[in-house]
């Protein structure tokens, strides 16, 4: 009978990665919604109701929950079938049963010869008949050996087979948990701002921090100004990395076509002019 990861398995993983998720959540009592959330998915296969930054957590969590219990279920199956297969059957009978027929014809075939006339029953074969019936039990067991040995080299060589298929079939499968597991880090989501309004991915915030950095300005200015904003206007940015890498080409622009004697040292207060009056409407 098939197993089911649900039902039939008695645990799954937590990923210490996941740790920064469950930091990002506004609240307590959120944590613990997405914590039972989670064992009610594991054990029952329950998918609750939830919503804000813990829905966005469950989901990417459940995928690799799933992920983990499919491959949980493959190989209880692998090994099913492993035990149906059972042993080989053994040789032995079989090469001792063709001993004892070769044996009896051969005896057959010693009263069925004609006797020559003149000679007693008791009389002793000639020399040369003996010699060549040994010489011929001889070569028959050593053919037989040799057919015993061949099915042996041949059964190993199966198996060698069997065991490098198995090995790249597993080297695939680790391959395809580390393309998943990259994906999955590259969109883990987590909420910037003063008021935790600003939702990023992990490659989202990188790129924009690395651009800040290379024209002398501070990313964390344009999350604070825009969380702030959102929060004033009680509304809901939908894409704020669009907003943010907008912001960042203009100040950029308007950087590089200034003429040294105008940017004295650090003093970002064209800037602030700059987000506190720009019109945020038209970008939502």
């Amino acid at each position: 009978m098939a197993k089911n990861f649900h039902t039939d398995n008695k645990a799954f993983m937590l990923y210490k990665d996941w740790e920064d998720i469950f930091q990002a959540l506004d609240s307590s009592e959120e944590i613990g919604e997405l914590v039972m959330a989670l064992f009610a998915y594991a054990k029952r296969g329950e998918t609750p109701k939830l919503s804000g930054g813990a829905k966005i957590a469950f989901l990417m969590m459940r995928a690799a929950i799933e992920r983990d219990g499919i491959a949980w279920e493959e190989m209880c199956a692998q090994r099913s079938e492993c035990g149906k297969k059972g042993g080989r059957p053994k040789k032995s009978d079989e090469s001792g049963n063709t001993d004892e027929k070769a044996e009896q014809t051969a005896a057959s075939a010693d009263n069925a010869e004609e006797k020559p006339q003149g000679i007693n029953d008791t009389a002793e074969k000639p020399k040369a008949f003996s010699q060549t019936k040994r010489f011929s039990e001889k070569a028959k067991k050593a053919d037989k050996d040799i057919d015993i040995d061949i099915d042996k080299d041949t059964d190993k060589d199966i198996d060698k087979d069997k065991d490098k298929d198995k090995d790249k079939d597993k080297d695939k499968a680790i391959d395809k948990e580390k393309k998943k597991d990259a994906g999955t880090a590259k969109s883990v989501v987590g909420s910037f701002g003063t008021h935790k309004n600003i939702m990023l991915t992990s490659e989202q915030y990188n790129e924009l921090e690395s651009r800040c950095r290379s024209v002398g300005l501070s990313l964390e200015s344009y999350i604070s100004k825009l969380s702030q904003w959102l929060f004033t206007k009680g509304r809901h940015c939908t894409d704020p990395y669009r907003i943010i890498s907008g912001w960042l080409d203009n100040d950029s622009k308007r950087k590089t076509a200034a003429k040294p004697k105008e940017r004295q040292g650090c003093d970002l207060s064209w800037y602030d002019d700059f987000a506190m009056n720009f019109d945020l409407s038209k970008f939502f």
